[in-house]
């Protein structure tokens, strides 16, 4: 189905076709059909094969960024990815004028302020233009998610999972589960596993007394997440 795709998505117009016509008329009929149904749309869009294909390229697609061969590989959009980093460190964003627990997603305009937000590309909204978001890499970015405040003040919050991980007495297994699964959406690789559950083991027989080993041990899994959160695997939807 996503081989009808239009391009910029809101540009529709005799004179910017869609990459497969046909499809992309039979769609619009389908959902006329019944009822302006959004939801069947969506689910029958993301039921299709051609929604559910691999991004791995092939010899006879690897040139392809139009005809949907291949699923093409993306960066996650600014508040996707902010409220993913929120999810999976239990710290959410604090929004100034806004409760507690407000996702990004949620926000109704752009006047909340938000670097963040602003260097991933948050569009300004002067315009009704799906091509005014931009998912352009830049320096900001990269400083953002290595070194920046966000998400190093996520890992380190009080209430954050590496903490309440410690608090509930989880097992290094059962944490690097927990992480994966909230991450990745997948279980650890064997050759993941091994490496990282021999660095959680080195911090838990760290000697001295028992709030210095938890610190030890609280420190090893910030390292790790800090590591999963920054990495292709999260940043990037394929």
């Amino acid at each position: 189905m996503g081989r009808g795709i239009v391009d910029p998505v809101d540009d529709v117009r005799a004179t910017n076709p869609a990459s497969n016509e046909e499809l992309f008329n039979a769609l619009c009929k389908d959902f006329v059909d019944h009822g302006f149904r959004v939801k069947r749309l969506i689910r029958t869009i993301m039921n299709s094969a051609a929604y559910q294909l691999s991004s791995e390229a092939n010899a006879t697609n690897q040139n392809d960024g139009k005809y949907y061969s291949k699923y093409i590989v993306k960066r996650l959009p600014a508040e996707v990815l902010l409220d993913a980093m929120s999810q999976v460190t239990g710290a959410p964003t604090q929004f100034a004028g806004y409760p507690a627990g407000t996702r990004a997603l949620e926000l109704p305009d752009t006047q909340v302020k938000s670097e963040f937000l602003a260097s991933f590309g948050r569009p300004p909204r002067i315009l009704c233009d799906a091509a005014e978001r931009t998912s352009a890499p830049s320096i900001a970015q990269a400083l953002h998610v290595i070194n920046g405040d966000t998400l190093n003040k996520k890992l380190t919050a009080p209430d954050a999972y590496p903490v309440l991980a410690i608090k509930l007495g989880l097992s290094d297994s059962k944490i690097l589960d927990h992480l994966f699964l909230s991450a990745y959406s997948r279980y650890p690789a064997e050759a993941e596993k091994q490496p990282m559950l021999a660095a959680l083991r080195k911090a838990r027989v760290t000697t001295g007394p028992p709030e210095v080993q938890r610190e030890v041990r609280r420190q090893a899994l910030e390292d790790m997440m800090w590591a999963m959160l920054t990495s292709k695997e999260f940043l990037f939807n394929y």
